[in-house]
Order: structure tokens, then sequence, then C-alpha cells
């Protein structure tokens, strides 16, 4: 049981993706953070680093695009790349010949028309190529090579060279093109409309490319909704719900010349009680923002995520099995990796994910513990690579980043540990104070001092620590008084003096994050 359930705000599109009547995957567009993923524009080449073999494109945004030199057309003929599903990918090392340099493809203040194939990513600026593609249901065009070919999600040899014929007769002249997974089974005429739709699109991309000045747009992609139902909405999809009357009737539209035959399986929800929550998906939504995650079986998994990587760890908890350690731990893990490939689609985590499973004794088990989690895997759009299991019973898998993951987009860092996850304990903050307090009398005069800090360290230093305080003020022979300030972070600290109630400065320390 596959379904869509989207949901329409003024300020936001939610599209979620149910397999089982569980929350699969989440797709999340604001008005104000629109993806730019699939738009084409014309853009000036600003700057060129050789070193990299990199430019930067200027196509009127406020970071400039950025452009790898195998991601130009015309290198093709090199051999260097191989198409999937419309995306030009490198070859493996070994079968690679020498590219040419970007110094000779491109010149400063040149023009070029490139597509985004990544929106900014933290401090990183768009990725943009210059293979461009125009996606259809069925087809995909591209006008900057002259490839034909195959989706290899279709692995029947026999309907591949069907649809490898039927490319040959439907290519327009010069122009490449691929049959998309959805093309499985489909006729000729299906196709037909498909190509001579995007065929016309590329002829209108083309002459705004000569007649517009400057960097500018030259073709937007169709928004979320329609992409989900050009890309994703098909035979195996058993309904989809939509709680927007106006984006019904798009749909609607869409569909009467794509696939006509799927208009029925769609429902307009009318309803009072939000689409979400009566679907049960809001509460789901929340769980994938928890670090932890539990397993049925009583076990869990960790999720942690850093600048390079993300790590998954994966536990027993209370789980403790019938019979010995060996199937305990099998059971486990072949739930884990079941949950993982769930999670890593729904969190739509991208990059390096490295999986930590509980070690296993016996080959066999590892053996069906990896292949569980890659048929888990096959049901993920995006393109995954998995490594086999190390001797510390570790897998390493890739997957494509093209976006915010889900807890970057529907979250933001901790203003009060900044992110870390980590703040120095109330033990450490007051060691830190005392420090600070000497550090002050050596250096000051003041004979009374007002020592400001978070109420829980101000508790420890007029209770268990008072001696320490108290000791300090003799030996130098000063006065302290103790004020507790509730909007301080535990890491504040502030010295004023008696007499002026100005704050007394002695410089950054390295144990407190505000030195008095």
């Amino acid at each position: 049981m596959k379904e869509f359930v989207i949901n329409v705000a003024p300020l936001e599109t939610r599209i979620a993706l149910l397999e089982e009547k569980r929350l699969a995957e989440l797709s999340i567009e604001r008005h104000e953070s629109r993806s730019l993923v699939g738009n084409i524009y014309k853009g000036r080449v600003d700057s060129i680093v050789p070193g990299i073999q990199a430019a930067f494109i200027d196509i009127g945004f406020e970071k400039n695009g950025f452009l790898y030199v195998s991601d130009i057309a015309g290198t093709e003929g090199t051999g260097d790349f191989v198409f999937e599903e419309g995306t030009a990918k490198p070859r493996k090392k070994s079968q690679r010949q020498k590219s040419p340099s970007i110094e000779s493809m491109l010149k400063k203040n040149q023009y070029i028309m490139v597509q985004v194939s990544k929106d900014s990513l933290g401090s990183k600026g768009m990725r943009v190529t210059n293979y461009i593609t125009l996606p259809g249901r069925y087809c995909v065009l591209m006008p900057t090579v002259k490839h034909l070919g195959v989706s290899r999600k279709i692995e029947s040899d026999r309907e591949r060279d069907r649809l490898k014929r039927i490319l040959h007769k439907l290519r327009p002249d010069g122009l490449g093109l691929i049959m998309r997974t959805a093309a499985e089974n489909k006729s000729k005429a299906d196709f037909q409309p498909d190509v001579a739709y995007l065929a016309k699109v590329w002829k209108k991309v083309r002459a705004k490319m000569e007649s517009m000045k400057g960097p500018a747009l030259l073709h937007e992609d169709i928004g979320p909704i329609l992409r989900i139902i050009r890309d994703s909405f098909t035979n195996d999809v058993n309904r989809l719900t939509v709680d927007s009357e106006v984006e019904y009737s798009r749909i609607l539209n869409f569909l009467e010349n794509f696939a006509p035959n799927l208009k029925k399986r769609c429902k307009l929800y009318r309803g009072r009680t939000p689409l979400f929550e009566k679907m049960a998906i809001e509460p789901e939504i929340n769980k994938a923002l928890n670090r932890k995650v539990y397993l049925r079986s009583g076990g869990h998994i960790c999720i942690d995520q850093t600048e390079a990587l993300i790590a998954i760890d994966v536990n027993t908890g209370r789980f403790t099995g019938r019979k010995n350690l060996e199937e305990t731990v099998l059971k486990t893990n072949l739930e884990a990796a079941e949950e993982i490939a769930r999670q890593v689609r729904l969190r739509d985590l991208g990059g390096i994910i490295v999986i930590d499973f509980i070690d296993m004794q016996y080959e066999r088990n590892k053996r069906e513990l990896l292949k569980r989690l890659q048929e888990c895997l096959k049901r993920d759009r995006a393109k995954t690579t998995v490594s086999e299991i190390s001797e510390l019973g570790m897998i390493e898998m890739t997957r494509k980043r093209v976006k915010h993951n889900l807890v970057k987009a529907l979250s933001q860092p901790c203003p009060y540990c900044e992110g870390s996850g980590l703040i120095r304990s109330i033990t450490t903050m007051t060691f830190a104070t005392l420090r600070q307090l000497q550090s002050l009398f050596c250096r000051s005069k003041e004979k009374a001092v007002i020592l400001q800090v978070h109420p829980d360290v101000a508790r420890r230093l007029r209770n268990e620590n008072k001696d320490l305080l108290d000791a300090i003020a003799q030996e130098f022979d000063r006065e302290v008084s103790v004020e507790s300030v509730s909007d301080f972070h535990i890491e504040d600290i502030t010295f004023l003096s008696v007499r002026t109630r100005k704050e007394i400065k002695i410089g950054q320390s390295d144990t407190g994050k505000q030195a008095g």
C-alpha cells in the first residue's frame, strides 16, 4: 500500500509518501526558500580556479554557482561519463581518459547555459551543470549530448531492447534522450507527446539564451507537487490525497495530458481536522527529528550528524532474545537494517553514512544482514552504494545529496549550546569562576567585587564551595558577594565594582563563555 498525502499551507507545501501506512519520505518546500534544482540559467563565468578544475558562475544570486570541469558538456567524447536517469556520472577511475582542462573550455566573462543540480548547502553555493536535462513523465531530453539510453532500473533485456528501438525512431535531430523507469511496458504512442513537448520547451530555452542579456532565468522547473506527480505518481501508488482544491484541480489537469488512468486515484480532502493530523503523519515527523529511534524488539538506533559524515549506531537496548547472544544480535541487526533504510529516506540523509552494527560471529549472518539492507534500500529513489561489512561490524554507504536533510530543514543550531550539543558542567564553571576571581584580584585593586553568575553556579559558590570562595577573598583581603542572574548562560561570568556597579574587564578566558 503506497499513497501520497499532500498538505498545502499559505507558506509551505508538505508532501508525504506512506508505505503500509507508515511515513517513508517527506518533502517540504517553503516559499521563502524554494528549491532551485532543475532551473536553467544563462550564467556568466565569474572566475576560474585551475587548482580544483572548477569555475564560479554568476546566475544572478548572491552566491555564485559552482561548476566542475566534469559537468561541462563537450567532454563526453573522452568517454568519462555514463548517464543514469538523465544525469551524467563520472566513470570509474580506471575507465577514464584525460579530460580537457577547464581553462581551455571556459574564459572569464563568457556566457554559458547551466542548470542547478544541487541547492546551496550550508556555506556552499549551489552546484550547477552544463549537462542540461528536461524531464518528462516517460523521457528525459538531453539537448547538450547525443546519448540514447534506458533507465538501469528497467532490468529486462528484452524490454530494454524494445525501448532502445523506439528511442532511435523518436529522437529529435542531434539531441540525447533517455527512457525513464515509468516507460516500462509503455507504447510508442505514450512517448510521442512527451518528446514533442520537451523539444518545444528546449526550443524556447535556446531562444531565450540568445535574446536575454546578462545572467537570467531561462526555464523554471514545475513546482514540487507537479514534480512529484510527474516523477513518482505511477501505477504502483494506490492513492493521492490533497487538501487544496486549487492544487487538486491542477493535478487533475496535469494527469489529463500525461496519465488520465490515474485521475480516479486522486482524492480531495475537505475535513476540518488537519490532513497530516488525520493521517497520523505529524507525530512521525516529530520522531524523525529525534536522535534515538526505538525498534519494535526493544533495541534502538542512534543517528548522529557531523560535518563530514553521518554515524548510525545499533544497540540491543532491553532486547535479550530467547536462545543465545548470536540470535539476539542477528534479530536486532536485521530489524535495525530495515529501520535505517527507512530513516535514511525519511530524513533525506546524504553523503557518507557509517553504520555500526552489533558484531556478529558467523559469516552467514553477516551476509544475511548485508542482503537485507540492500533489499530495503532498493525502495530509495536516491542513488546509494553499500560496502561489505568490515571486521569491526561496520558498513559504509553513500547516498546522493541534493538538498538539506529533514533535520536541517526543520531545525536550527541551539542558541544555548551553539550547536555543539554540550555545555560546561556546573562543577567546571564553578572552578573556572574561582580561577577568574583570583586572576582579577591579581590585576585589579578593587576592594569589593560583585560576582554575577548563573543561578546553579551561584548556588554552588554559596553552599558546597563557599569555603573556597572565602579562602580566596581572605588571601587577597577583598570582599566578594555573589549574585545569581536568571537569564545568564551557564558559561557567563561577570565581575562588577561595588562602588560603581560597572563591569570590570580582565580579558577573555578559555574556561568561560564570557569572562568578566
